[in-house]
Parts: structure tokens; sequence; C-alpha cells
């Protein structure tokens, strides 16, 4: 690879782990660099919490500002993304603690339940789901989450949550119990 007359390499180019140096050197471009990279990535993960675009974002900022006051203390040994990720879910997670959760249906996908046959019926089951779901604690149902909906492992949902996979087992056992309870109770 060539590279530019200055010496260095363009940014777009350069790894993590090269970007977290430089803005500890004082590089604001290199700290914009990884916060444009990863703020879907943030965003995404918050709002799987939040339920919630505003608030998502505004978990994503926070992660990202206490990352910014964070840099000196990143262990290149991990992945820059999962420490993101991880500090993003735990503002997620602060920011519905101080929040009741609000359960919401999408309008175009209600009115495309309401036109198949047995929309009705789907809906409901939704609905039990969504208000189930929404009697969880948002950690427990982050991990349940994980592991049911995006199909990780234990070992990836607990290394993500910065937990042991015990720890996550628990949890995840915990909480499909209570939403088994919730979701009978409903009946």
């Amino acid at each position: 690879m060539t590279r530019p007359a200055s010496g260095r390499m363009p940014e777009a180019k350069l790894s993590d782990g090269d970007l977290v140096r430089r803005a500890c050197a004082g590089e604001v471009s290199a700290y914009e660099q990884l916060v444009r990279r990863h703020a879907a990535m943030a965003i995404g993960a918050a709002l799987r919490i939040t339920h919630d675009q505003g608030l998502a974002e505004d978990a994503a900022q926070e992660a990202f500002w206490k990352v910014f006051h964070a840099l000196p203390a990143y262990q290149e040994r991990q992945s820059f993304v999962r420490w993101l990720r991880t500090i993003t879910i735990r503002c997620a997670l602060d920011l519905m603690r101080r929040r009741r959760p609000e359960v919401t249906i999408d309008e175009k996908k209600q009115q495309k339940f309401m036109r198949d046959n047995r929309s009705e019926k789907r809906y409901e089951d939704r609905s039990r789901l969504q208000h189930a779901l929404s009697q969880l604690p948002a950690l427990d149902r982050e991990i349940v989450l994980a592991l049911k909906a995006d199909g990780q492992s234990v070992a990836e949902v607990a290394e993500g949550l910065a937990m042991t996979k015990t720890g996550i087992r628990v949890r995840a056992h915990r909480a499909l119990k209570k939403l088994r309870k919730t979701l009978m109770e409903d009946l």
C-alpha cells in the first residue's frame, strides 16, 4: 500500500487500535472517525434496549462521551467494538432504569397484520409477547433477545455484556420462566 507524502496512512484505512492511539495522542479527527465508523452499531445496540430512536441516540451519545474520556484506559487486547457496545448497552440500561419501558407497535406492521387472514391472532400474540417482554428488567430482556432472537451463543452474550457465562444462563433461565408465567397469565 502506498502512503501519502505525509508518511501517514489515511484514517479510513486505519484499524480501530490505530485510531484509538491517535485519539489518545490528541487527534480529534481520529476519534471522529471512530464515531462515524461505529455510530450505527451503537445506536442499534441501544435501540434494542430502549425501543425508541431518540432514547437510543441519547444512550449512544452518552456512550461515546464515556468512551472518549476512558480512551486512555482502553486495552488493545480487547475488541474496541465490543468495548463500545458494552458501554452503550450499559448506558441504555441506565437510561431505561430511569424510565418505565413503553411498548409500541409500528403502524405499518400493524396494518400488514390486519390485512392478513390470521392477522388478529398474530397481532394479539405480538402484543402479548411485547407486553411480557416489557415486564422483564432491561438487562434480562437484552439477554433473552440476544440468545433467542439474534441466535448469539451464551459465550458471545457474556463477553458482550461483561458477565460470566453462568450469570447469563441463570438470568436467561429466570427471565424465560418469568416470560412463560406472564404469557400463561394472559391466556
